[in-house]
């Protein structure tokens, strides 16, 4: 495994870096910042202590939603190609070796030349155990999904808390796996969740507004119809007249054949 380049690079929000390939195999490490970066044919969302794996030749991009900084480093050799995407070094293993990589390159101390390959195999091991370890069903994305289950199957009031409960880990790390795996903020599938049911509900016209407000968890009927006309840009009544006002076209024929 050689190493072919190695630079910190910094990035502004706003200001994209083109599509753009390499001779070597590249590994970027994220040191702060969000945004996204395309390869692979894949939009990938990269992040603080996150790292990614572009093999040698594949067209790349980053979009920079804040201000971004990030050490690259190209090798050659190693056989990480396999290892393709976007990693999070929830350790910090990766990142230290990274930055300790970068140090030995910039001082040039006696020896650094044999301490700078020693770090690379050590990276390559270290990648290796991360990828194999999260190419298998991923225990964080299967905690998101048993989550957004809970959220769609749940009927009446539901907090970020009690979703958290019930699969036994905390509030705060349930928003943590939220952001990396939904891409949004629990509460806000929650609120959302509500929302659609809300409009299925709302195809009963038995059912008061007040009623459908309570059962999709909303103690409050008025912020239950200013927080559904923010979202549908139309009151609860609104929706339900529009709906009597264009029922599906075989409605009535289906009626008929039944009588």
């Amino acid at each position: 495994m050689e190493l072919q380049f190695c630079f910190v690079s910094h990035n502004p929000r706003g200001v994209p870096v083109p599509m753009h390939t390499h001779q070597a195999l590249e590994l970027v490490y994220y040191i702060d910042g969000t945004g996204q970066s395309t390869f692979g044919k894949q939009t990938h969302r990269v992040y603080r202590h996150a790292l990614a794996v572009i093999p040698a030749g594949v067209s790349h991009d980053q979009v920079n939603r804040t201000n971004m900084s990030s050490i690259c480093i190209g090798v050659d050799g190693g056989g990480l190609e396999q290892f393709q995407g976007v990693w999070g070094d929830t350790g910090g293993i990766i990142g230290t070796l990274m930055r300790t990589l970068l140090e030995e390159i910039k001082n040039k101390h006696a020896g650094f030349e044999s301490v700078v390959r020693g770090i690379l195999w050590e990276l390559q091991g270290q990648i290796i155990r991360l990828a194999s370890a999260k190419k298998a069903p991923l225990k964080k994305e299967a905690l998101v999904h048993k989550a957004l289950e809970i959220i769609r199957r749940h009927e009446g009031p539901l907090s970020v808390s009690e979703v958290a409960t019930r699969l036994y880990i905390s509030r705060d790390y349930l928003r943590h796996l939220f952001r990396e795996y939904a891409g949004q903020s629990p509460i806000r599938y929650i609120l959302e969740s509500k929302l659609d049911k809300a409009q299925a509900l709302l195809r009963d016209p038995n059912l008061r507004i007040g009623e459908v407000a309570e059962r999709c968890g909303f103690e409050n009927v008025f912020y239950f119809c200013r927080l559904f006309r923010k979202v549908t840009g139309r009151t609860p009544s609104q929706f339900r007249r529009n709906l009597v006002a264009t029922p599906p076209k075989e409605s009535r024929p289906r009626s008929r054949r039944r009588k």
